[in-house]
Order: C-alpha cells, then structure tokens, then sequence
C-alpha cells in the first residue's frame, strides 16, 4: 500500500513539474480563414455639401466571397444620401454596403465596384471589412 501512494505521488509531481514547463494555455486570436483576402481602393471628390465615391472591392484572395457585405465607418457626421450597385443601409457612422442581386459573388482575382452620395466632410472612412475580413485600403482621387 506505501508503494501505491508513493508511485501515485511521483506521477502526480511528474505532472505538475511538467506543467511548469509548458507555455501557459492562451486563447486562439481572431484569424481570418484561410484563403480569405481583399483590397478596396476608395475614390472620392467632393462639393460644398457632400462627397460622391467610388469604392472598387477586390478579391486578392483564392476563395469566394457570396454573398458579400462591405462595412466601413465615417469619420465625421456624414450620411449617405444614394447609391448604386449595392444595396445600402447605414446605422452611423458604420456603413453597410450588401451584394446587389445581379453581383451576388466576387471571385478571386475579380473586382467590383460600387458608388454613392453622400452629406458632409469629404473625409476617408476606416474599418474597410468584406465580410467581416479586414481589406488593404487605398485611397485615390475620383
């Protein structure tokens, strides 16, 4: 019977001085799934009381994305007025821009493009995800 605590014990600190020298548990960051990726290049001129945009979505990466959203976030008090090739729905200052009917997909190594109006400072939005991916972001003039 001394035999049996004694061998149990020794297990027991095996593991726990294995443990000590094992990294701690860390939980799995966020990662965007394989083969997801995309770029936006932001196109934008203004007027005395608002912006017109173009924003051309890219598929830099080797799957598909279908249906797709793009969500961005103004910087300022802007708000949309129009736009076309997506429908649009803002809850400010995040923008959502969903795949129209005729566009439901954006192949890898495809681009598509979409454009609105809207009030206010002329100024570049941040945040720029394709379903919920983060997009490499240029900015150009219109």
């Amino acid at each position: 019977m001394r035999f049996l605590r004694a061998s149990s014990r020794i297990g027991i600190a095996a593991i726990l001085l294995a443990a000590s020298f094992t990294a701690p548990a860390q939980a799995a960051p966020m990662d965007v799934p394989a083969g997801y990726d995309c770029a936006v290049t932001y196109a934008s001129v203004g007027w005395t009381t608002g912006f017109t945009t173009r924003v051309t979505i890219t598929n830099t990466g080797t799957r598909v994305f279908s249906p797709w959203i793009l969500q961005f976030v103004f910087p300022g008090g802007q708000t949309l007025m129009q736009g076309w090739n997506a429908t649009f729905s803002e809850t400010p200052p995040s923008v959502q821009a969903a795949n129209p009917i005729w566009q439901p997909s954006i192949d890898p190594g495809t681009s598509f493009w979409i454009g609105f109006n809207a009030n206010g400072a002329d100024e570049h939005p941040s945040g720029f995800t394709l379903n919920g991916v983060p997009c490499a972001v240029t900015f150009a003039p219109y």
